[in-house]
């Protein structure tokens, strides 16, 4: 439970979608008010009062869009409820200044996380940020992402493997040894599992943000683990050839993102992609 309600406007055309998310956001803690599409342009018009989130459900209506622009420029930070398949919305909330998107299917834990960025990131003036906690978000996230890449294949091999390593390594703290043993007996997905299943990890996620950039689309991958020291693992290396892992950060880096670079003590990494002229 919180400590002070943060006050949530969730808006959209879908009333028993509203009615989901403030049944999952409510008992946290935070102040919800639903609001349909034109009571929220009219309130925007009034000016915002006391507001500090908000949740968009593009899916109900593709006309909610329009609210981003007036959204950000109050400085509240807009969370986009979007479908999976829906790549052009995905890229006009990351052009329109959305802060972060939530991809259907969603659960309650995944609105928590989007939601629980402190207020200063989630309303930086560039990027959208995506939470992501198990082997299948990757595996979709990835894909649905590399779709703004000119070369979609590539990047959604690279972004997976960066990703699988913000969760295994970095939220889980499975190291490198025991990968390998696990690799070697083919147990690895199994025991990711189990440990994602583990109370302590329960709502421990990590985070993608996308800008998109005129010239470029930037890659920002955060776990919430110790960090590392990847210098070893930058480039391939012929004395681990026989290892069965460890090759994921070189792969990355040849396929899609030359220029990687790792902050924060290794628990976050960034990759840009140029665009094609």
């Amino acid at each position: 439970m919180r400590s002070m309600a943060s006050r949530v406007w969730l808006v959209g055309d879908d009333p028993q979608m509203m009615e989901v998310l403030e049944g999952w956001l409510a008992p946290a803690g935070y102040a919800c008010e639903r609001l349909g599409r034109a009571d929220a342009e009219a309130r925007l018009a009034a000016g915002l009062r006391g507001v500090e989130r908000v949740v968009l459900d593009a899916c109900s209506h593709s006309a909610c869009c329009e609210l981003l622009g007036p959204f950000k420029d109050s400085g509240v930070p807009v969370t986009m409820l979007v479908e999976a398949e829906d790549l052009p919305m995905i890229e006009n909330g990351l052009r329109t200044g959305a802060a972060g998107f939530l991809v259907k299917p969603v659960e309650p834990r995944t609105v928590l996380a989007a939601l629980g960025l402190p207020r200063g990131e989630a309303a930086a003036q560039a990027g959208g940020y995506f939470p992501f906690r198990t082997l299948e978000d990757v595996s979709g996230l990835s894909q649905l992402v590399a779709g703004l890449c000119p070369d979609p294949e590539s990047v959604q091999i690279a972004l997976s493997e960066l990703m699988i390593n913000a969760v295994e390594h970095g939220n889980l703290g499975l190291g490198f040894a025991r990968k390998g043993e696990l690799m070697v007996t083919g147990a690895w997905r199994n025991e990711v599992e189990r440990l994602l299943d583990l109370p302590e990890h329960a709502a421990r996620f990590a985070f993608l943000r996308v800008e998109c950039r005129p010239q470029e689309i930037r890659f920002l991958i955060r776990d919430q683990g110790r960090g590392f020291d990847p210098t070893p693992y930058l480039n391939l290396n012929p004395a681990r050839s026989v290892e069965p892992h460890g090759r994921g950060i070189a792969i990355a880096r040849m396929l899609a993102f030359p220029d990687l670079v790792f902050l924060d003590g290794g628990c976050c990494v960034e990759g840009v992609v140029r665009r094609k002229s």
